[in-house]
């Protein structure tokens, strides 16, 4: 039992040092991919273990997205319930911070990655159909409208707002306004008629 345990904190411990040494390479380099080899030279691990614990490329880059979600939903959680509108629009407010922070990072992720569309598709999707939820429960949403699909077309909007943010079409302001925007123009066209 004590093996097995600590073989896995060490599988554990070695992910991190691939997914940190990506990280600290792309914020070195900007628009160049790191190679598997590079990559497991910078974190002292040989090129076979990357590709046994995380895998190629493609799979590195879900791993750092997959970081990012974790790190989303960890910040939505302490978020205070409160009124729905307000909770949507912090909720995407966050995903956008949160993108922001790390721009050499997730500006390559969004750009290099093929399956970037996907990004705020699970998360924070969720919460704002939640949210949504909570508004028509309360009477200020319609109750004859998809939820889901109102979740989604916020949450294109922020990933198309992403995108444009990685191409740096549009600053960390406008990003973050534009996904706020988003929620905003969804809530008030899913306004029930006595608001």
């Amino acid at each position: 039992m004590t093996t097995v345990g600590l073989r896995e904190r060490h599988k554990v411990q070695r992910i991190r040092q691939i997914l940190d040494a990506t990280r600290s390479l792309l914020r070195e380099e900007g628009d160049e991919s790191p190679s598997v080899e590079r990559i497991a030279e910078r974190a002292e691990v040989a090129p076979a273990t990357v590709y046994n614990l995380v895998g190629p490329r493609e799979r590195i880059l879900a791993a750092l997205s997959d970081e990012l979600l974790q790190e989303l939903e960890r910040r939505i959680e302490a978020m205070p319930a409160g009124d729905p509108h307000a909770r949507a629009r912090s909720i995407v407010a966050e995903a956008a911070d949160l993108t922001c922070a790390d721009p050499r990072v997730h500006r390559h992720m969004l750009s290099s990655w093929r399956w970037s569309g996907r990004l705020l598709h699970r998360n924070p999707t969720s919460h704002l159909r939640e949210c949504l939820q909570a508004a028509v429960g309360e009477g200020s949403l319609r109750d004859d409208l998809d939820l889901g699909t109102l979740a989604d077309l916020v949450a294109t909007a922020c990933i198309g707002a992403a995108h444009q943010w990685a191409a740096e079409l549009i600053d960390d302001g406008t990003f973050r306004s534009r996904c706020v925007m988003a929620v905003d123009i969804v809530f008030a066209a899913a306004q029930s008629a006595g608001d």
